[in-house]
């Protein structure tokens, strides 16, 4: 019995020196939170201007001169157009500042699923003086949490100017950067350098079906063209051929038009597997053309009349099929 009172009264020592080894160590915080007022996406140039309201609150530092070095944040990710300081005030023992930022803000997209992709927005910041040991960013959910504004949106307005996407989420994530670098600072004993670093993501998706209509539309037309040869008699091959090499340069120069909203990219998307879709069909109707004209040609009508029927039924099947298949991996995946 005495053992395991010595025990127990050994280990709450240790629990006891441990708490206060870990108080004396730990670092300064600096809450930060961010409110969004209006955003506005540039899909070719994968940036995002950004308007919004941001404040830190801290400790106050026993020497009151740091508080301007506690408040040197840096937007990594972001071209600070405006910078509004609206007001810096000491609440009880804490520090408080807010202002209100433009600028632009960089963040890489995957346009695999376009126009039925899912975005991530990222405002990023990082301490400019201080280091991870010294300091560290933490969102400011307790400012948050007053709100009764859903977790999932906390630091969206509600009347958000969006424009043509949609919000589904907002969160934050709490990491630290760290730098194979000194700098050129040589009285650093560490050859890199470590920075608390918090970001803020804000997912969201395409309002789809405009583009849906913007790009289904003129290649439903395009192919009603192609599909024509069908219902022609085989012997007017010129007829037949134009139509659909018509329809093809068509589909083509509207590739390009669509393509031309997005950057550079060495993968397909979602518009892309349906245009190319758009491509086998109208070469199919070509082949199917010139195949029933040579059959005519050597008296075999009743197979070239069955060509023609397989063609009038499978070109649109194999074009709604594969088409719906193509958006609806896009929107669910």
């Amino acid at each position: 019995m005495k053992f395991k009172f010595f025990k127990l009264l050994f280990i709450l020592i240790i629990a006891f020196f441990s708490s206060l080894q870990l108080f004396a160590s730990s670092k300064p915080k600096v809450y930060v939170g961010f409110y969004i007022k209006s955003l506005k996406t540039d899909i070719k140039e994968e940036l995002v201007s950004i308007d919004f309201y941001y404040w830190y609150r801290f400790k106050l530092p026993k020497n009151k001169a740091d508080i301007s070095k506690y408040c040197d944040i840096e937007y990594v990710n972001g071209d600070i157009s405006m910078d509004e300081i609206y007001e810096e005030k000491e609440i009880g023992n804490q520090f408080y500042k807010h202002g209100r930022i433009k600028g632009d803000f960089s963040f890489s997209l995957d346009y695999t699923n376009y126009p039925f992709d899912k975005q991530k927005i990222l405002i990023q910041i990082e301490h400019a003086y201080y280091t991870f040991d010294q300091i560290e960013l933490i969102p400011d959910t307790i400012s948050y949490s007053r709100t009764n504004t859903n977790r999932d949106f906390w630091g969206i307005s509600e009347d958000l100017d969006s424009k043509d996407i949609i919000i589904n989420k907002s969160y934050f994530n709490i990491d630290h950067r760290v730098y194979e670098t000194d700098f050129g600072d040589i009285s650093l004993k560490d050859k890199q350098s470590s920075y608390s670093r918090l970001s803020y993501f804000i997912d969201f998706s395409r309002n789809y079906i405009p583009y849906s209509f913007k790009f289904l539309i003129p290649i439903i037309i395009i192919l009603s063209l192609s599909y024509l040869v069908f219902y022609i008699p085989a012997e007017s091959l010129e007829l037949a051929c134009s139509l659909t090499v018509t329809s093809l340069l068509a589909a083509i120069a509207f590739q390009w038009t669509i393509s031309d909203d997005l950057p550079n990219i060495g993968y397909l998307t979602t518009v892309d597997k349906i245009f190319y879709l758009a491509y086998l069909l109208i070469m199919l109707a070509m082949v199917q053309t010139v195949w029933t004209y040579n059959l005519v040609k050597n008296d075999n009508e009743k197979l070239a009349i069955k060509l023609e029927l397989l063609g009038r039924w499978f070109f649109p099947i194999l074009f709604i099929c594969f088409s719906f298949y193509f958006i609806l991996k896009g929107v669910f995946s």
